[in-house]
């Protein structure tokens, strides 16, 4: 039979492995906290890929040997707002409106 000393010291060292099981810093609540930074950081790295893609894709358009010339005139309008002589231009106030 075990003694109410042994018995007291066995609960004792079971609550504290259970609690840093639970609370402790690689426990089961820092475990998924670190799930939802996962998920977040794989959101992120799927975004920075499609930009990577998107970028890659304009590289090999500008590329000398294979110049798109609709893609170079798309970004000389966009970006330094050049226009064609005949053409009526409309300035507005914000920019998203014009997009």
């Amino acid at each position: 039979m075990v003694s109410r000393l042994e018995a007291l010291g066995l609960s004792l060292l079971v609550l504290y492995f259970a609690y840093h099981a639970f609370a402790g810093e690689k426990g089961l609540g820092r475990w998924s906290d670190a799930q939802l930074e996962l998920e977040d950081r794989r959101a992120v790295l799927g975004q920075l890929e499609a930009d990577i893609s998107r970028l890659q894709t304009d590289i090999r358009r500008l590329t000398p040997g294979s110049v798109d010339p609709d893609f170079v005139e798309a970004l000389a309008r966009d970006k330094l707002a050049f226009v064609y002589q005949n053409e009526i231009v409309l300035m507005a106030s914000d920019r998203s409106i014009a997009n």
